[in-house]
């Protein structure tokens, strides 16, 4: 004989609770009591100590006070180098559409049939994907040299596999019915993508190469931590010649340049968009 929901009066007066809240509250628990163990072992496996972390960031505090106040004596250099960090995102951004255009329409169930080539399209995206920037600016250091050519290079191929990969996911959702009335004329398949595909998919194109373009310019300003020209390499050259007067002018021009190209992207899409 089934069980019974529990009645009115074995719950306090109160209606019983339907079965299936009762298994969602027992998921619950299941899954912070997960949680909360996959954090306990995480700290006893790395060493973490809550202590730790609160002496760390009084010293922290008192570390922070050599870096007051900023030095502009340097200054002209520090902003040429901001300038430079600028031109390495606009660079890595423009280089990457290139890119990331065609891969994402070969990538696309709904433009290509065949199978292999979809595949093949997918893995590289990943591929590019799968690689952080820094470990492919450090790759093009060795190889290039030192200097803003290695971080352009590295931008670009990351930047196009992560804007191929949201794109293409962009071209499979669009309405078919239009793609199907350009393909009914018997247009080629260029001129199907053009005026059946694009024009949908264009406003998304646009906002993400956007917003892409500002985590670019914040990426560029780590690459230079390894030798990749840019701003983050003068930060680091005066971290490690302890110049911290200087070092705190080079990161209010860093937080000052990201506050600018944001305003600069939003602008920007508002009047795309």
């Amino acid at each position: 004989m089934p069980l019974s929901a529990p009645s009115a009066s074995s719950n306090g007066g109160l209606p019983p609770v339907p079965q299936e809240l009762l298994a969602q509250r027992r998921r619950n628990r299941l899954l912070y009591g997960g949680v909360f163990l996959a954090l306990l072992v995480s700290a006893l496996g790395v060493g973490f100590n809550p202590l730790q972390v609160l002496s760390a960031l009084l010293k922290g505090g008192d570390f922070a006070l050599r870096f007051w106040p900023p030095s502009l004596t340097h200054f002209p250099q520090f902003f040429r180098a901001l300038l430079e960090t600028f031109a390495m995102a606009l660079w890595g951004s423009f280089l990457a559409t290139f890119l990331a255009v065609p891969l994402a329409f070969l990538g696309a169930r709904n433009v290509v049939s065949n199978r292999a080539v979809y595949l093949g399209a997918r893995a590289v995206m990943d591929f590019l994907r799968g690689f952080p920037e820094i470990v492919l600016a450090l790759i093009f250091v060795a190889a290039v040299g030192l200097g803003p050519l290695p971080g352009i290079l590295a931008l670009t191929l990351h930047t196009a596999g992560v804007v191929g990969k949201l794109l293409s996911e962009s071209v499979e959702t669009v309405d078919p019915r239009p793609v199907e009335a350009v393909r009914a004329t018997g247009a080629h398949p260029l001129l199907v993508i053009a005026y059946g595909f694009w024009p949908m998919i264009s406003p998304a194109f646009t906002s993400i190469t956007l917003y892409h373009f500002e985590v670019n310019f914040r990426s560029a300003t780590v690459l230079g931590l390894v030798g990749a020209g840019g701003i983050g390499f003068e930060l680091m050259q005066t971290v490690r010649a302890f110049r911290f007067q200087d070092a705190a002018t080079v990161i209010l021009l860093i937080l000052v340049g990201v506050f600018l190209v944001d305003k600069l992207s939003a602008w920007l899409r508002r009047i795309l968009l």
